[in-house]
């Protein structure tokens, strides 16, 4: 066999050998993405409702707020109740500026237990309302919003929102009444659809409220009660459904994604329609991006595939060279030996010794070598590193342990008794903390602790109260001298967010803790815990 033809196989080989995961990847990746462009519409969907759901919430909350002190006023049971010309125009007065509240120019009504209105805030005539559901709703006690109605005024389209106005036995004798126009919450769906997204809103028997291509200023209902979304969600559900809906209100029909939420506060549902068109776009745009990535991969491969196949045989085709040349007797056997395994088998030893030596250096400036805890530098380097990448709001807290009477051990017991005892304190508190986190000591008997990623300062209370428990048993069966240990605690956000603001705060803690006598825990400025 021709070294050339070798050198072609391999390079083939190898080139299969890359191509075949690289296919099975770019497969992977196309039927998930078909499956994560379905998720990811779903979620969009969703996240419009949930926008729009919040919005329509926060607006009848604030306008029912309104409607509330304005008929929990005395004024207004009294206007209420009085005859016609007994009634102070200053309530009048008190309607017109709720429309500064808003910011808009909605009507403002005050009926009494008749039906009949007796003030309004815009120029249409007073009317009697006996046969709306929203009148009896209040004469029955109970706040309102209602489906969308025909303004007997003006023939626009609005819902009502009421509140009931109660006598001194807390009975319902009137309401005060706001007539929200839809055309605000039309405009604010307009502006949250898109070209290849559509949200409605419909009202609780179905009659569409607002909708991305419809303008509500005639005074027509339209039902969508038949849409499966509608029902769907006036059921209480909350989803996404598949269905074959109209477009833009013609006979053409397309299959689409359907998003369906209620809100709960006027029981009206929100519906997002999304079109299959447009998501199977998005695949096939993806698709032919990964087609032409994959198509640069393959051509990389093969260069690739060429250069390690031509690496790869540079050796055998010396090793064969010296073959001839031995087999003619012309060879050198000692060249030939050492271009063989035993040479690569020494080249990986040394690297492998290297690497060892590399990594055991690395090791030794990174440990403290008593207690196998993290040394100062690493420690810090770490708890800098650690406390930069934590998302906003984590809770994390640093504990600075220092051991009380240590050098009075040094000094009546002999320092390999107090080495012992840090090496045993060390591997106390190797066992009281979770692998995740850091565990370091600075030098002397000053011992750190990082608890990152808490769900409050309990946890971190908890491990100083073992501490200072655990430190008493380090020592035991000698009487001269009693070691405890002195805790100082800081967190985040609550003492700053970096390390050198709550190493701060836990130094002066823990001296704290030795003014008060030692033995005992300081969480920030607070009070000192002492042990028992």
């Amino acid at each position: 066999m021709k070294l050339k033809s070798v050198r072609t196989k391999l390079t083939l080989l190898l080139f299969c050998i890359a191509l075949i995961p690289l296919l099975l990847v770019i497969g992977f990746y196309l039927v998930n993405n078909i499956s994560s462009s379905i998720d990811n519409a779903k979620s969009d969907g969703l996240l419009r409702n949930s926008i729009v759901n919040e919005h329509i919430t926060e607006h009848f909350e604030r306008n029912l707020a309104v409607l509330r002190t304005i008929a929990r006023n005395p004024m207004t049971l009294q206007y209420t109740l009085a005859k016609a010309e007994n009634r102070d125009p200053l309530m009048e007065q008190t309607l017109s500026r709720t429309n500064d509240v808003f910011n808009d120019s909605d009507n403002m009504i005050i009926t009494d237990r008749n039906g009949d209105q007796l003030a309004r805030t815009d120029e249409y005539p007073l009317i009697n309302v006996e046969h709306r559901r929203y009148f009896h709703e209040a004469m029955q006690g109970s706040e309102y919003i209602s489906d969308v109605l025909i303004s007997l005024a003006n023939n626009r389209l609005i819902t009502v929102l009421e509140v009931p106005v109660f006598d001194e036995n807390n009975k319902a004798v009137g309401m005060v009444q706001r007539d929200y126009d839809l055309s605000a919450l039309q405009q604010f769906v307009k502006e949250l659809s898109s070209a290849n997204t559509r949200v409605m809103i419909t009202d609780s028997v179905g009659n569409l409220v607002a909708h991305s291509e419809e303008t509500l200023e005639s005074n027509q209902l339209i039902g969508l009660s038949t849409n499966p979304a509608v029902a769907a969600a006036l059921a209480g559900k909350k989803g996404s459904i598949d269905a074959v809906l109209s477009v833009h209100g013609g006979s053409k029909k397309e299959r689409m994604l359907v998003s369906y939420s209620k809100n709960e506060i006027s029981g009206w549902v929100i519906i997002t329609e999304r079109s299959y068109r447009y998501i199977w776009q998005e695949v096939v745009t993806d698709a032919l991006t990964a087609v032409i990535i994959g198509g640069i991969m393959l051509f990389l491969l093969a260069l690739v595939s060429a250069f390690i196949a031509e690496k790869a045989t540079r050796k055998i085709r010396a090793i064969s060279s010296l073959v001839g040349r031995a087999a003619d007797e012309s060879g050198d056997s000692v060249s030939l030996s050492e271009l063989g395994d035993d040479e690569l088998g020494q080249m990986a030893q040394a690297i492998s010794k290297i690497r060892s030596s590399r990594d055991s250096y690395r090791k030794d400036a990174e440990i403290d070598k008593l207690t196998g805890l993290l040394n100062k530098a690493t420690f810090e380097r770490l708890c800098r590193r650690t406390l930069s990448e934590n998302q906003p709001g984590t809770f994390a807290s640093l504990i600075v342990i220092d051991l009380d009477h240590f050098k009075e051990v040094n000094d009546t017991l002999g320092h390999q008794t107090g080495d012992a005892l840090l090496h045993d304190f060390g591997e106390v508190l190797r066992r009281l903390f979770r692998p995740t986190d850091l565990v370091g000591r600075f030098g002397g008997d000053e011992f750190v602790v990082l608890l990152n990623d808490l769900p409050g300062k309990e946890i971190a209370l908890l491990k100083a109260k073992r501490i200072v428990e655990a430190a008493k048993t380090i020592l035991t069966g000698v009487d001269v001298v009693k070691v405890s240990a002195s805790v100082g605690i800081s967190s985040t956000p609550q003492h700053g967010i970096d390390y050198d603001s709550l190493f701060a705060i836990a130094d002066k803690s823990v001296y704290a803790v030795k003014e008060s006598g030692r033995n005992g825990i300081c969480y920030g400025n607070e009070e000192v815990l002492r042990s028992e």
